[in-house]
């Protein structure tokens, strides 16, 4: 008898990864870690649904990515690191699940909107809680 249901294991997941940038990405986020989200991103796409305009959106930030690994452009690795991608993984799973508010009867385009200001709102939150994590601990 399993202990989790397949939506709670992938909420779980995601909060680890959540929990892995907060207490290991605190000074700097590697190349490997990008490398990482990347791939696990390319799984998420394939096992939940959502709609087409959000997964070009995540095509696009998967290209991006990508590129950011091959230049090795450190300075861009904190938009791919664990805190960014794993908020944009958790409203990705909460969104499959049908947890994420306000998106019955909405357009393709509000709902990509929605999404981005859930992802946003959750980076920053994300983001927040490592600054004070960095700063105390």
């Amino acid at each position: 008898m399993p202990l989790l249901t397949p939506s709670q294991a992938a909420i779980a997941g995601v909060c680890m990864i959540l929990i892995y940038g907060i207490m290991v990405e605190k000074h700097y986020v590697s190349k490997s870690t990008v490398f990482n989200n990347i791939l696990s991103l390319l799984l998420l796409l394939a096992s939940i649904k959502i709609p087409y305009l959000v997964l070009l959106g995540l095509i696009l930030y998967l290209v991006i990515g990508s590129v950011v690994v091959k230049l090795h452009a450190k300075v861009l690795f904190p938009v791919f690191g664990a805190k960014t991608y794993g908020s944009l993984a958790l409203v990705l799973v909460l969104h499959g699940q049908g947890y994420i508010p306000y998106l019955g009867g909405r357009d393709l385009t509000e709902t990509f909107m929605i999404l981005l200001i859930f992802w946003l709102a959750t980076a920053l939150l994300v983001n927040l809680i490592g600054l004070i994590y960095k700063k105390y601990f």
